[in-house]
């Protein structure tokens, strides 16, 4: 008797959805935030950043070794926590959308950029309805391997644009080791850390990492597979933090070379990048090629951030609304209202609401944090992360809550203070 062909499982693929998730992010915190950062403060805040990826790597670990060992996605898992029905879900769903804002918010710098290259005036409007409507038909295609082939290939263009960039530019190796120790004194609890912090490695993104393994793997893994598959999320987790944090400081290399080595400070965002294209001297071939670089980055910024938010609302939403059947014209209008308040977000938010949505963001990212070590604990005791997992994912918790608590008070003006003296 013949014995029966079973299905092959997929094996995890590298790169896999951690580089790209936590890549897709590096463009609009990279542009609008790092290069500021570098120009305004040197290399001071390299510390901070790479204590951000160590935590962001040990969430993802965390979130593959969960889908691993349950076989279902991390949204499962916090529909179990104690307390009203599907709160956290419905928490979470809710940050999610409001990230769409800032998203939105980050795309006008593509205008400036195209009008400065060209020497044009276009109508930024009509540039952002371009982009969206493309952005649009590229999140309704649903293809998480589209999807990743598209950013792979963006990646690849940008790291390249950046490694011609940096060899105009002489980076001070001696400053750059000198900020990997932060001053804790001075950067615990400001803006920009928590900018860093929340920002960085992607943020609440993260979550889709854990439902594209499931869509992936296709059900619970056996013993045997386990060791293998979560060894590969690791590479790919270790990988894209490395990769993100070159780029980071290639970043603060930037706006240290042409503006704090100099004695001047970082004007508003996206008027640094244009001084910055304006006296780089690398010819109109380098210029073009820093421009194209500034849009792509930014576009996967937008590609990823609409893409993971559509796939998370797909999978939650039939089972936070009861008799709800996700329908591909449903999903379509998803994605048509996600990209639709990203493009008109551009009209009405300001800098202040990025302040006061980063300050909340902090201490919701902390309450994630402390969630996600409590599922970890009701794993059994060989899916558990270790002793070093949970002190990385305490000591992220900790610190995002004590940002948090600062921007809080600093800028939606709550005095929170008492809290740390309980």
């Amino acid at each position: 008797m013949d014995n029966p062909v079973q299905e092959k499982r997929g094996t995890y693929p590298l790169p896999g959805p951690g580089l790209l998730i936590a890549l897709s992010s590096s463009g609009w915190v990279g542009l609008l935030s790092l290069i500021s950062f570098g120009a305004d403060s040197g290399y001071a805040f390299v510390g901070i950043t790479f204590l951000t990826l160590l935590f962001k790597y040990a969430l993802i670990t965390g979130l593959a070794r969960f889908t691993i060992a349950t076989g279902t996605d991390i949204f499962t898992g916090l529909g179990t926590i104690p307390g009203p029905k599907n709160w956290v879900i419905w928490m979470m769903n809710g940050i999610l959308y409001i990230e769409i804002f800032m998203l939105g918010y980050s795309s006008q710098i593509v205008v400036r950029l195209f009008n400065e290259l060209f020497g044009v005036n276009l109508n930024p409007f009509h540039v952002i309805i371009g982009i969206f409507g493309l952005l649009f038909l590229l999140v309704a295609l649903d293809s998480y391997w589209f999807f990743r082939e598209i950013l792979i290939r963006a990646i690849l263009f940008i790291m390249l644009g950046f490694g011609l960039l940096i060899l105009s530019i002489t980076i001070p190796i001696d400053e750059l080791t000198a900020g990997i120790i932060p001053d804790l004194n001075t950067y615990i609890g400001v803006y920009e850390t928590g900018i860093i912090l929340s920002s960085v490695g992607s943020g609440f993104s993260l979550l889709f990492y854990s439902v594209w393994m499931v869509s992936h793997l296709r059900g619970k893994v056996s013993e045997q597979e386990k060791p293998e598959i979560l060894r590969r999320a690791r590479i790919d987790a270790g990988l894209g933090m490395a990769i993100l944090f070159l780029l980071c400081g290639l970043f603060y290399s930037i706006g240290y070379v042409f503006f704090y080595e100099h004695g001047l400070g970082a004007p508003e965002p996206d008027l640094t990048l244009e001084a910055i294209f304006t006296v780089m001297n690398l010819g109109i071939y380098g210029n073009m090629i820093f421009a194209g670089v500034c849009i792509t980055a930014l576009f996967c910024s937008l590609l990823g951030g609409l893409y993971g938010r559509a796939q998370v609302l797909e999978v939650t939403l039939p089972r936070t609304i009861p008799g709800f059947f996700m329908s591909k014209k449903k999903y379509l209008c998803i994605v048509f209202v996600l990209v639709l308040s990203a493009v008109f977000s551009d009209f009405f938010f300001t800098q202040t609401m990025v302040r006061e949505f980063i300050a909340i963001r902090m201490i919701l990212f902390s309450i994630l944090g402390i969630l996600l070590i409590w599922i970890d604990r009701s794993l059994h005791v060989q899916d558990r992360g270790s002793v070093w997992w949970y002190i990385i994912m305490a000591t992220g918790t900790v610190a995002s809550f004590i940002i948090g608590i600062n921007l809080i008070e600093r800028y939606i003006q709550i005095p929170f203070s008492f809290l740390l003296n309980l």
